[in-house]
């Protein structure tokens, strides 16, 4: 068996726990401040402290908590025609992105993840748009690489923020989809992380501990937000394309034993 599936048991180490409880309250601030991308904060500098696979868990734990808050408030103005699709997509792909984040060695997961942080970037910046929804077959497609992108890293967004930042819907209607679909992928992501034994106590235990911190965070972004107004893009931008090379320098420094 790799040595990347095996969970290690215990709890962190103090020296882990600083960096860990800054990092979780770094990205729920960047997600209320944003309105999305908790994940594609938290785990990339998250696998800086922690293995791969606990990074992701403990991600996905800390979605699906905070999802499930939210849900109910953004529901109505949720465009449910493009999340049932999206979701077929990512049913499919996240059980094989959860294999490979199982399988993958650590360094070459982090080089992974730094990938798909800077797909995000690459996804907000061309700001190219469609004049229709894309058809279901596309929509599969893009939920697809969600899942991928979910089962490797909880990381659903690029794939999905692309979609849907170039679709006609509105402004409130694509943040209420983003948010019922992150919603999904997090339960898809930790239920398959849970099949291959990566949950258990000690994961349970980090994602409770962090939940005030995903709460009280993700309510002072949204102040920032109120603040900040229009500037919130190129901050977002700016923060993804850092996080993206720190990662991949990371990865590279363990590959090539810099």
């Amino acid at each position: 068996m790799p040595e990347s599936l095996i969970v290690p048991s215990g709890a962190p180490s103090l020296a882990m726990l600083g960096p860990v409880v800054a990092i979780v309250a770094f990205s729920a601030i960047f997600r209320g401040f944003t309105g999305f991308g908790f994940a594609i904060i938290a785990v990339p500098l998250l696998s800086l402290a922690l293995p791969p696979v606990l990074a992701v868990t403990l991600s996905a734990g800390l979605q699906l908590l905070g999802g499930l808050t939210d849900v109910r408030s953004v529901a109505p103005q949720c465009h449910w025609p493009s999340v049932r699709w999206l979701a077929v997509g990512a049913l499919v792909a996240s059980p094989l992105g959860t294999l490979l984040l199982a399988w993958l060695p650590p360094d070459v997961a982090r080089l992974a993840l730094a990938g798909a942080c800077g797909v995000a970037v690459l996804a907000l910046a061309a700001g190219t748009g469609f004049r229709s929804l894309p058809g279901r077959a596309a929509t599969v497609a893009s939920g697809a690489m969600a899942g991928l992108f979910n089962g490797l890293a909880a990381m659903p967004g690029p794939p999905v923020l692309a979609y849907y930042l170039a679709s006609p819907l509105s402004t409130v209607q694509v943040r209420a989809s983003l948010l019922v679909f992150f919603l999904f992928s997090a339960i898809l992501s930790f239920g398959s992380l849970a099949v291959i034994g990566a949950v258990g106590t000690r994961e349970l235990l980090m994602v409770l501990a962090g939940m005030p911190l995903m709460l009280a965070g993700s309510r002072i972004g949204a102040a920032l937000f109120r603040r900040a107004g229009g500037a919130h893009r190129g901050v977002s931008l700016a923060t993804l394309a850092v996080v993206a090379v720190v990662t991949a320098a990371r990865g590279l420094s363990g590959l090539f034993g810099g």
